[in-house]
């Protein structure tokens, strides 16, 4: 299961941060590489039946590069917006929409209340 989390960062530290998210991009490559390598051997050597395990796992590993560049791509955006508009013209906290299942964000929600035995 997918997580989004958050957390803040000051401005001057959204460049570093980007390349650290890169990071993560750049190792999963490297085992996409690996992957793949492992794909072309069991190809050439005709071990067909052991093909799909390894491509399923590559196709896993894309994905997860994808969704790193995906928040990367969206950091690098607000952080151009800021930079292009200044900090009056862009939004502050966090967004009401949840981005991943697209149901409104209640600000008024209350937490649930938990009752006792004694009460």
């Amino acid at each position: 299961m997918r997580v989004k989390i958050s957390y803040g960062v000051d401005m001057s530290e959204i460049p570093q941060e980007i390349l650290n998210l890169l990071d993560y991009v750049y190792t999963k490559k490297t085992a996409l590489d690996k992957q793949l390598d492992v794909v072309d051997d069991f190809a050439e050597n005709e071990s067909i039946d052991s093909l799909p395990n390894i491509i399923d796992k590559a196709r896993r590993t894309l994905a997860d590069m994808d969704s790193r560049l995906a928040d990367i791509e969206a950091i690098a955006t607000g952080y151009s917006n800021y930079l292009n508009q200044g900090e009056e013209n862009v939004q502050s906290g966090r967004p009401t929409m949840d981005s991943i299942g697209g149901n409104s964000v209640d600000p008024e929600a209350k937490q649930p209340r938990v009752v006792s035995d004694n009460e």
